[in-house]
């Protein structure tokens, strides 16, 4: 019989920058957001997993760290 292994932790995401953010679409032209958090998966399907599990976990990026306890 075979087993197989299942994955139970919630993927983690990396919070890369917050502030202010620009993003570009053919649709609308160029939208600022004063305040925008950006969060990076690894992969699209760690991204995927968060999204249909509704949460997700992120640690802050060296940057992130350095600036809050700088």
């Amino acid at each position: 019989m075979a087993t197989t292994q299942t994955n139970t932790r919630p993927p983690r995401g990396i919070l890369q920058d917050a502030g202010e953010l620009a993003v570009a679409s053919d649709r609308t032209g160029t939208t600022r957001h004063r305040y925008a958090m950006v969060v990076s998966f690894n992969t699209e399907e760690e991204l995927r997993q968060a999204l249909e599990a509704h949460q997700c976990r992120y640690q802050d990026s060296q940057a992130i760290q350095e600036a809050r306890h700088g």
